[in-house]
């Protein structure tokens, strides 16, 4: 025990060593020093049923994105020279992302989020691991086509995502009610009421929405994608060992074949039949880290 004891002491006075200058040059001590020295990852995600980041039954978090961020935190063990490295997942809201990173209260954030110019002033992204756009969740008897459909509809959307962003410069000309929700599935609660006619986000969240919604054949998605978004981990901003890690890591899974593999496993199932797009096999061809504007 003793001995185990001191073997890990050893490696984190080694890694801490090693960080020592970029420590000292980020003020806290940057993500490594501080997961080196906790013993534990503190990973962030939203909650999006059935696709990137979610509870299944036994209480495991899993998920497209998990996947591909459990094999970041096998990267980190070996970097670190930690094996029993712990993760800590925590579910959080849209809005929590951006000032949760920047406070260090977590170290990454693994759930989809959509890599913007206006966020990369704030935070770093990863290569795009997914690319998907703005529609809406209605009732069957709903039918959106462009944006002229919007017209005075009640459509309600998660408060701090893009697709808010998008509502807001076609709110006021299409005299559209906006409802400002905390989560996705309050968004779906107010369609399955009634309450509102659509719930804007993007497509790949809402096919995973329907998925797990008990009025799931009352449901569907419809309207022209309104956006192009490419998804991405969020990482702490100018945290350059960190993110060396996470680019060597998801640059492997592109260049193998094994992140083409993760998609089939999560998005060609029995309840998802979600084709890889176009763009999406030209982001794994070419890896890339571009935000819209």
């Amino acid at each position: 025990m003793y001995a185990r004891v001191l073997a890990k002491s050893l490696s984190v006075l080694i890694v801490l060593a090693l960080l020592g200058p970029l420590a000292h040059a980020q003020g806290t001590g940057g993500a490594l020093a501080r997961i080196a020295r906790s013993g534990t990852v503190h990973v962030g995600y939203i909650p999006t049923p059935g696709t990137f980041a979610f509870r299944d039954a036994a209480g495991n978090t899993v998920g497209y994105s998990i996947a591909v961020c459990n094999k970041v935190m096998e990267a980190l063990r070996k970097q670190l020279g930690l094996p029993d490295l712990r993760v800590a997942f925590r579910p959080l809201e849209a809005a929590q992302r951006i000032p949760l990173l920047a406070a260090g209260r977590i170290d990454i954030e693994c759930g989809g989020n959509t890599n913007t110019v206006g966020r990369q002033k704030e935070v770093d992204f990863s290569h795009t691991l997914f690319t998907t756009g703005v529609r809406f969740l209605a009732r069957q008897s709903v039918q959106f086509d462009g944006v002229p459909s919007l017209w005075r509809r009640r459509i309600a959307v998660s408060r701090g995502t893009t697709a808010q962003e998008t509502l807001q410069r076609v709110e006021r000309e299409q005299e559209i009610a906006v409802t400002l929700v905390a989560t996705d599935a309050e968004g779906v609660r107010l369609v399955e009421r009634g309450q509102v006619d659509a719930f804007a986000q993007d497509d790949v969240l809402l096919y995973g929405l329907i998925a797990s919604s008990p009025l799931r054949e009352e449901l569907h998605v419809t309207g022209r994608h309104l956006t192009v978004e490419p998804y991405a981990f969020m990482l702490p901003k100018d945290d350059l060992p960190l993110r060396e890690v996470v680019d060597r890591t998801v640059l492997g899974l592109m260049h193998s074949g094994e992140l083409a593999a993760l998609y089939r496993q999560w998005f060609d199932t029995a309840t998802l039949r979600i084709p890889m797009s176009a763009h999406m096999r030209e982001n794994i061809r070419y890896p890339n880290k571009y935000g819209i504007p």
